[in-house]
């Protein structure tokens, strides 16, 4: 196991660059920061793993809000002290079953090509990954999440939280992550503004779609049902962590609700608890495996968020009528 070395803190940032401000004083007299690359020292320090083959990074290139990493991960499992930037990881190539712990929470799930990963700033997490894949990882500063959560809620918004996630599929994001990765292959002068456009819209939708941001229409609404937005919200959090073990106060995250309020509010909206909906999302996805797909009974009980494939087959029998290898058998036919 390798233990890596905590970046330093806030405080020791400051000292060694005493003319930069801390972000609750950059809000308060609207100074500029100088102008300075991003951090290398306030990263996880993947690089420094044995295991870890660096390809190509941003570094050198003065990109302030951004920086970027390819590099092949051998199997390795560390602990990683808290960043206090948001970290994105997205799968090139290769598949791995990965476990990683993030706040005494234990997540697993098997990470395939396009598939992205959302660790919080802030948060120290244990990670163990048992194959070769190739990676790219991006980091965002964190006031500059904090500039762009101010333009989105016109600065009504006291605090956002963005919420970690495991092995989920997200197209535009992905596209953000390859063309910023992209830009290192472009000359250097003159790239910075097309990276800082890009890192603005990752930025934004990592905000929209990933935590407890809320818009001034949301917060402005004060109905007894919920938005469509809250809906369509917690569905796509549904899909984006179906994997992961998910509870009552996960499923409400991101509506601004108690978790009674917003369970009693999404039944009367949609006739189905949010247990039951989760749990038919489930076997939604586990049918189209099972049918479109040779992957193991196993490892299809973990994508789909069962803590077993014993679990996995009695919930599935119980709920489509037949066993998962007989449905595959019946889909083939």
């Amino acid at each position: 196991m390798n233990t890596l070395i905590p970046p330093p803190s806030e405080q020791n940032s400051q000292q060694r660059h005493p003319h930069a401000a801390s972000p609750a004083q950059h809000l308060a007299q609207g100074d500029v920061a100088p102008l300075r690359e991003f951090p290398l020292e306030e990263t996880h320090s993947f690089s420094q793993l044995d295991s870890c083959r660096t390809l190509r990074t941003s570094a050198g290139r003065n990109w302030e809000n951004v920086y970027i990493s390819k590099q092949i991960e051998d199997p390795n499992e560390g602990i990683f002290r808290a960043s206090p930037h948001l970290f994105i990881s997205l799968t090139r190539s290769g598949s791995t079953r990965v476990m990683c712990n993030v706040q005494s929470q234990e997540y697993r799930a098997y990470l395939h090509p396009g598939q992205l990963s959302i660790l919080a700033p802030n948060q120290p997490v244990n990670m163990k990954w048992d194959r070769r894949i190739h990676t790219t990882h991006l980091y965002l500063r964190n006031t500059f999440l904090t500039e762009v959560a101010g333009d989105i809620t016109r600065n009504q918004s006291t605090s956002v939280d963005v919420v970690g996630r495991l092995a989920f599929m997200d197209p535009l994001l992905e596209g953000l992550v390859t063309a910023i990765d992209d830009a290192m292959e472009l000359e250097i002068e003159g790239t910075r503004p097309y990276v800082e456009h890009l890192a603005r819209a990752a930025a934004c939708h990592v905000l929209r779609k990933y935590s407890t941001l809320r818009s001034p229409q949301v917060l402005e609404d004060s109905s007894g049902e919920l938005t469509r937005s809250q809906i369509a919200r917690f569905r796509e959090m549904v899909d984006t962590r179906l994997s992961q073990k998910l509870t009552l106060t996960d499923l409400a995250e991101g509506s601004g609700l108690s978790t009674g309020h917003f369970a009693h509010l999404f039944k009367q909206a949609t006739g189905t608890t949010p247990y039951q909906y989760l749990l038919h999302s489930r076997i939604d996805r586990a049918r189209y495996l099972l049918a479109k797909t040779s992957m193991p009974v196993v490892r299809i009980a973990a994508e789909c968020g069962f803590s077993d494939h014993v679990h996995f087959t009695r919930v599935f029998s119980k709920t489509v009528g037949q066993p998962p290898a007989a449905f595959r058998k019946h889909a083939s036919d």
